[in-house]
């Protein structure tokens, strides 16, 4: 219990943890909803079909997948969850960088499908858990004030993305924004681990009774100093005795901190291999109902701000304007961050029944797409999904650890990651196919919009899930008891 106050759960530097989760969600989502209007760019300056692109971000989700599997579980003996941020930084740098110099689109896959994958993978996820383990009553709010930076991320950097296009071109505009993921390397830093404070807690016992040990030995040679004329031999030898012991104590105390060391490293070497994902979190029904829920819902809640500019262009809509509706999006995603955040405050609705009623409503918007002709009817669009398609990413990690529990959460998230990469990279070039052989993005928008409705539907099921998962647990525990027993 002690050790836990002297923790900084919801206080202290959670606070900071929050700021450099900010950080990271500000660049790697900010940048990543406005690609659409890279998007537009790549399809008019090399004369690239929304195919080709399409299968870029097909690879680049499926990477995506398996490096957050890779960063949250099996490699989380190789490094800690700061160290996977800072190298999403040197690879987002990379990915974009390259991505300025090539010459020939089927390098987009390496560029920014493979090593942009890993950069996200690295970043994304892991501060996502280091945030959840810093905040325990609190995380909703901290979940949504953290997703605050996809916000402020969509809203900055369309018109930062259109003044580099303007001034420097897309390759020029490219290296810019790629200097600018250095800056993951700095959140990175921030993200203090845990386990850190529970070491200084143990350090500090240690050095405690390092302390006391000496004065006691200290005490007794003052006292056998003053007692040297009745006893010379025995005090002489006593006090040789003590400062041996006391030299051995620092001795013993500096061989014991470099023996940690070594068995720090070979424990990181063998978790390694010993490392996996506690599929166990599978029997808990309440993540079997949210599998098909991350599956679907993340088709609509990423793809649509990345087609919204392309089918805005096929709208003969001005660049300028273009750029306005990807602000419109950011502005909205603002305000329904501070909304969601009210709402969870005041406990007027549980997020998994703002989570669905918010996908339902941004998949049917998307099915009335035929009736976005011009830029104010588009405009709707881009509010109706800024306000409401942009609330599951506040909500998921939350969600997620309501339902399994912070335990699990690690391995829960590896999941999700993995089964939203799957979605992604099912649906990425189905929905370029469909662009390409009908001319036009409606059918991708029917798409998008039926499996945001589906997922929403699926979400009403909670109560009766969390109901079945009780009555599971509670058999185990009889199970359990009825085995102990004799």
């Amino acid at each position: 219990m002690e050790e836990d106050k002297r923790v900084p759960i919801d206080r202290g530097w959670a606070w900071v943890i929050l700021v450099a989760n900010f950080i990271v969600v500000f660049l790697v989502i900010g940048c990543t909803s406005s690609f659409g209007l890279f998007f537009a760019e790549f399809m008019s300056e090399y004369k690239a079909s929304a195919s080709t692109i399409a299968v870029a971000l097909s690879v680049q989700t499926v990477i995506f997948s398996f490096s957050s599997l890779f960063a949250m579980n099996f490699g989380c003996g190789l490094a800690s969850n700061r160290t996977y941020i800072i190298l999403g930084g040197l690879f987002g740098c990379s990915a974009y960088v390259i991505s300025a110099i090539i010459k020939d689109m089927s390098y987009l896959i390496l560029s920014h499908g493979l090593i942009f994958g890993i950069s996200y993978g690295f970043s994304y996820g892991p501060a996502l858990v280091v945030l959840g383990r810093y905040f325990n009553k609190k995380r909703g709010l901290a979940a949504t004030l953290g997703n605050m930076g996809a916000s402020f991320g969509s809203l900055i950097f369309p018109p930062v993305i259109r003044i580099l296009l303007d001034n420097y071109g897309l390759k020029g505009a490219l290296v810019v924004i790629g200097g600018l993921f250095l800056n993951l390397c700095v959140a990175g830093a921030l993200m203090r681990p845990i386990a850190f404070y529970k070491e200084r807690i143990k350090c500090t016992t240690v050095n405690l009774k390092e302390l006391i040990l000496s004065q006691n030995i200290w005490t007794t040679h003052d006292e056998i100093e003053g007692g040297r004329n009745h006893t010379p031999n025995v005090g002489n030898h006593t006090t040789i005795d003590n400062c041996s012991h006391f030299k051995l104590t620092q001795e013993n105390c500096y061989k014991g901190r470099m023996s940690t060391v070594k068995k720090v490293f070979l424990d990181k070497t063998k978790t390694i291999c010993n490392a996996s994902i506690k599929f166990q979190v599978l029997q808990n029904l309440l993540f079997r109902m949210w599998i098909p829920v991350c599956f679907l819902a993340i088709i609509g809640c990423v793809q649509i701000v990345i087609f919204i500019p392309p089918h805005a262009k096929d709208l003969q809509i001005a660049d300028s304007k273009i750029t306005l509706l990807v602000i419109m999006i950011g502005a909205s995603n603002l305000f329904s961050k501070i909304f969601v955040a009210f709402l969870i405050h005041r406990s007027c609705m549980t997020k998994t029944h703002m989570m669905a009623v918010s996908l339902i409503i941004t998949g049917a918007s998307c099915m009335f797409i035929s009736l976005y002709t011009d830029f104010l009817t588009i405009s709707i669009l881009s509010v109706i999904f800024g306000f409401f398609g942009t609330v599951y990413f506040g909500l998921f990690p939350a969600v997620i650890a309501e339902f399994v529990g912070v335990e699990n959460l690690s391995s829960a998230m590896a999941i999700n990651m993995l089964m939203q990469g799957l979605g992604l990279s099912i649906s990425n070039p189905i929905l370029g196919y469909l662009r390409d052989t009908s001319g036009s993005f409606y059918a991708s928008f029917y798409v998008m919009g039926s499996t945001l409705i589906i997922s929403g539907v699926i979400l009403f099921l909670e109560p009766l899930c969390r109901k079945l998962e009780r009555r599971r647990a509670d058999s185990k525990n009889i199970e359990q008891e009825v085995v102990v027993t004799p």
